[in-house]
């Protein structure tokens, strides 16, 4: 599948808006793509990271037609984690989407 940095970036812009409708205007989250998503400076806590990544997930699905999982071991273990703004999190769909879609690289032969 092909995914383009444009298009992520288009869906976890809109994952951010559809958070930002349950939340208070204090704790709404920037769609710019450099502010802080998760970590020091961050509005969101572990489980409002976890709403996000499923709600980013599904907005790729349904720009895309494919399942991609955002939220996996490899993610997490990443000595720069794809969860510190959203221009990491998109740069990291594209990467999951050009291997196999779960976040793992694909097995070369």
């Amino acid at each position: 599948m092909s995914l383009t940095y444009e298009t992520a970036l288009s869906a976890m812009e809109s994952a951010v808006d559809e958070m930002n409708l349950s939340l208070p205007q204090e704790k709404r989250l920037s769609t710019d793509p450099d502010a802080v998503l998760f970590g020091p400076g961050s509005q969101l806590d572990s489980v409002g990271l976890v709403n996000l990544v499923m709600a980013a997930e599904q907005h790729l699905g349904d720009a895309t037609g494919a399942d991609l999982v955002l939220a996996s071991e490899a993610a997490m273990s990443r000595k720069r984690s794809p969860y510190r703004s959203l221009r990491a999190l998109a740069e990291y769909a594209v990467e999951v989407a050009g291997a196999d879609g779960t976040g793992e690289q694909a097995a070369t032969a």
